[in-house]
């Protein structure tokens, strides 16, 4: 193979639950902070009891031409933080329990698999709060390609839950952080298949019922 694919614009436009009520004060909703659980008041003290916020970090961005995506060069990647932090106010100490999802919503991939055998070459690739690896995601398959693991999305589309019915629990404050990243994989055959194919879609995380 000579060269490589010349172009390869990829996007992951990350944004929460209401931003387009926010987004006039962000531009390309390069990073949004929203709370999904409004605070509640008592009526009595009119203090906050407690609220859950979501924190999508950046927007991830690979852009693949000669100089990074030559033939015998590693493969590329982007990643961005996710957290969700509950913060409760409580005199007796009495913890309080929420749930959300982490989504991902492809609305465009034009991506084809570039070998016959159909060798994944997107990932996504999701750490949780303690570190591990998220190995199962429900319509996506868990695979290694080129020595890196993740889900294979090179022609995905349509919504996914990252996180399901995640629990965040605490009496005062707690944190939880998330880690997802997307690799293009560099191999090492002709994947000029794919030049100046593009893939865009958002990440949300959500607040859910119990």
């Amino acid at each position: 193979m000579n060269k490589k694919t010349k172009k390869v614009i990829f996007a992951i436009y990350i944004i929460t639950l209401f931003a387009i009520i926010t987004s006039a004060s962000f531009a390309y909703f390069t990073y949004l902070q929203v709370s999904n659980v409004s605070p509640r008041v008592e009526a009595t003290t009119a203090t906050i009891t407690d609220w859950l916020m979501f924190d999508v970090g950046k927007p991830i961005t690979i852009y693949a031409n000669d100089e990074n995506f030559a033939q015998g060069m590693p493969s590329i990647s982007d990643e961005t933080p996710a957290s969700a932090t509950l913060q409760v106010t409580s005199s007796d100490n009495t913890s309080k329990t929420y749930f959300y999802n982490i989504i991902l919503d492809i609305n465009r991939n034009d991506f084809v698999y570039s070998t016959s055998n159909e060798t994944p070459e997107l990932l996504i690739k999701v750490t949780d709060p303690e570190g591990n690896e998220v190995r199962e995601i429900q319509g996506l398959e868990y695979v290694e390609s080129n020595g890196y693991t993740g889900f294979d999305i090179t022609t995905a589309s349509g919504h996914f839950n990252l996180a399901s019915h995640q629990e965040i629990t605490t009496s005062t404050q707690v944190t939880q952080n998330w880690q997802i990243e997307i690799i293009f994989i560099n191999l090492s055959t002709n994947q000029d298949v794919n030049m100046d194919k593009s893939f865009s879609g958002e990440i949300r995380m959500v607040s859910v019922n119990a």
